[in-house]
């Protein structure tokens, strides 16, 4: 009974330890899953800036170049106006021109008519001042072919002024387009080794996050890997130790039942031997009474031979009581092995005899089951016991202090 409950009570911890370790290694999946997941996530965020950036750094350039463009469209709307206000202007003096030349055309014939007029009237006063008069005429048209000349002189001088302005304009207009495509070019070359130099940074940074994401990987392998092998050889070792306790208890059990039979063999003689020297007497006092005379001890010999048969049957049936009784006895000799300590009362009292029953070492996952308390104040008791120099601690297992 002691035996099976032990059995079934460590292999009950030995299902708990399994599945304790088949959880821990869901929560280690779960973790790296969750891990990979963020790093996914950040690498997604990391993609979705770089577009961010990307599209508002063509936004920016578009606006910069809607700019540049409305600015050289307002130069040129403005240098436009100014050429066709100085066209206008042109006509306007080509047009007062031409009409101060028609008003003094119109003027010199109505002083022609008027000449005519006078003349008729007064031939004899125009004769002699005939002279007078041509000499003022001749004097009067030289001053008008003077003004008419100076006038064409200055028309001239501002067809001139004009082209020569209109040419300053269009070298001044070709040099600004020449500088501001410059201008231009060199600025969007400058954008463009900007935009390389940043688009290269991030990529050489996210090709270290993924190297760096691989060794990480890589590392996390080995250790779920060493950590998988500690566990396989932990858990041969407690099979295997497993193995050889059942083989010796069951070396024990067959001891302890050749024990058994050889004692209930010895009791089974000896007490043969009492009923025969039992019946013996009996039958000797009973000849006595008959007849005085004690038989020969080889008629009684035959006649306890008789009598064992009946005598062995009984002792069968009766054999029965010592078989329970050893059985009893033995059911209780068993648990004398193990050292059962005073009920503890607190959590370290209950960790440090649960350490001492397994002197092999335990985990705190595998104490929280027995123990029935939560991981984390398991851990902080232990910590304790740790601290006081009650237990001894090899990497993750707990070992109690001989």
């Amino acid at each position: 009974m002691g035996l099976t409950s032990e059995m079934k009570t460590l292999s009950e911890e030995i299902l708990a330890s399994f599945k304790q370790r088949i959880i821990e290694n869901e929560e280690l999946v779960n973790d790296v899953q969750k891990t990979l997941d963020g790093f996914r996530k950040d690498h997604q965020e990391m993609a979705a800036v770089l577009n961010a950036n990307a599209a508002s750094l063509r936004k920016g350039l578009a606006i910069g170049e809607k700019e540049r463009l409305s600015t050289f469209n307002g130069l040129m709307s403005g240098i436009h106006n100014t050429i066709n206000s100085i066209q206008k202007e042109v006509v306007e003096i080509q047009n007062s021109t031409f009409n101060m030349i028609n008003e003094f055309s119109v003027e010199r014939a109505e002083m022609a008519g008027d000449l005519k007029k006078f003349f008729a009237k007064g031939n004899s006063d125009r004769k002699q001042d005939e002279k007078i008069r041509m000499k003022e005429f001749n004097s009067m048209m030289k001053e008008i072919n003077v003004d008419i000349k100076s006038i064409n002189d200055e028309v001239l001088a501002i067809f001139k002024e004009t082209n020569e302005m209109l040419d300053t304009f269009e070298k001044e207009h070709l040099a600004m387009s020449a500088e501001l495509r410059t201008e231009l070019s060199k600025n969007l070359a400058e954008r463009v080794d900007y935009t390389r130099t940043l688009l290269n940074g991030f990529q050489k940074r996210l090709t270290e996050i993924s190297k760096e994401n691989q060794k990480m990987a890589q590392n996390l392998r080995k250790d779920l890997n060493k950590g998988e092998l500690e566990r396989l050889s932990q858990y041969n070792g407690i099979m295997k130790g497993i193995h050889q306790s059942i083989k010796g208890i069951r070396n024990e059990v067959k001891a302890i039942q050749k024990n058994t039979s050889g004692m209930i063999g010895d009791f089974a003689q000896d007490r043969q031997g009492g009923i025969d020297a039992w019946n013996n007497m009996q039958e000797s006092i009973a000849q006595l009474r008959k007849t005085g005379i004690v038989k020969a001890p080889k008629e009684a010999a035959k006649k306890v031979e008789k009598k064992e048969v009946k005598i062995e049957a009984a002792a069968e049936v009766i054999k029965e009581t010592p078989v329970k009784a050893v059985e009893v006895v033995v059911v209780k000799e068993e648990p004398k092995a193990v050292i059962v300590p005073e009920a503890p009362k607190t959590l370290e009292q209950k960790m440090l005899a649960y350490l001492m029953n397994h002197p092999k070492g335990v985990k705190i996952s595998e104490m929280e089951g027995p123990l029935g308390e939560t991981r984390m104040k398991l851990g902080f008791t232990a910590k304790t016991l740790l601290d006081e120099g009650k237990v001894q601690k090899i990497e993750n297992i707990y070992y109690p202090i001989k």
